[in-house]
């Protein structure tokens, strides 16, 4: 089983510039402010998985 330990985001959202999360823990808590892009990270994550998952459906069509 694959384990994320850390996410960077550069320009996405609310982070401007690069901005590097830990998240190599059993459990994370993202909490904040009203604005402090606590959403900008479930967004990102969303993102990530969605363009991966169609990246690997494409590949298997094209396994021989």
């Amino acid at each position: 089983m694959h384990k994320i330990k850390e996410i960077t985001l550069s320009n996405f959202k609310f982070f401007h510039g690069e901005k590097t999360i830990d998240i190599d823990r059993k459990n994370v808590l993202i909490y904040g402010e009203n604005g402090s892009g606590k959403s900008s990270i479930y967004w990102a994550l969303y993102t990530f998985f969605k363009v991966f998952s169609k990246m690997y459906q494409m590949s298997k069509l094209f396994q021989s």
